[in-house]
């Protein structure tokens, strides 16, 4: 598992994406959020349960806008602050029953699109990173990392390109 908090730090270092892995034409930038406190976690998820990754991205950064378009706001992934995630989560969970699963925590959404960031299978045991599609069931939602540590890693090295919707070369 990559730590998350050096995986944001990598964000918080470096706000714009690495030149070589740029294929948009955006001015894109990164800011991150003071840390939210343990108090605050505990008040947006009663009873705990939450998976450590997530803990740890939440105390390292509150809110996290991560590769946003600065001119127009219609790229870029925001990492949702606890309360955010928790409504956002109900909100899934209710809507679309038969897509979301109980462990499932809807912890970021994408600027210019309604693609969502499941950390999935997330209470207590181990979790993977899934792109939630709009309009497409569970079976159609990608995959994009074992955990939260690699997603922002990938995010990142990407330049915020949407790198699970690529083909895998072999």
């Amino acid at each position: 598992m990559s730590s998350v908090a050096a995986a944001l730090g990598i964000f918080r270092d470096h706000p714009a994406p690495p030149e070589a892995s740029r294929s948009n034409p955006f001015k894109l930038s990164s800011t991150l959020d003071e840390p939210a406190s343990p108090v605050e976690i505990e008040q947006a998820w009663p009873g705990g349960g939450l998976p450590e990754q997530l803990v740890d991205a939440w105390t390292t950064a509150r809110q996290a806008r991560l590769f946003e378009d600065v001119d127009y706001g219609q790229w870029g992934l925001v990492l949702l602050s606890p309360t955010a995630s928790a409504q956002r989560t109900g909100e899934q969970l209710r809507s679309r029953a038969d897509d979301y699963q109980p462990g499932d925590l809807v912890i970021g959404e994408f600027l210019g699109d309604q693609e969502l960031l499941v950390l999935a299978g997330g209470a207590g045991g181990g979790s993977r990173v899934l792109i939630a599609l709009p309009l497409d069931g569970r079976s159609d939602w990608y995959a994009a990392a074992e955990d939260l540590g690699q997603f922002l890693e990938s995010y990142w090295q990407h330049g915020g390109e949407k790198y699970w919707e690529k083909p895998a070369v072999s």
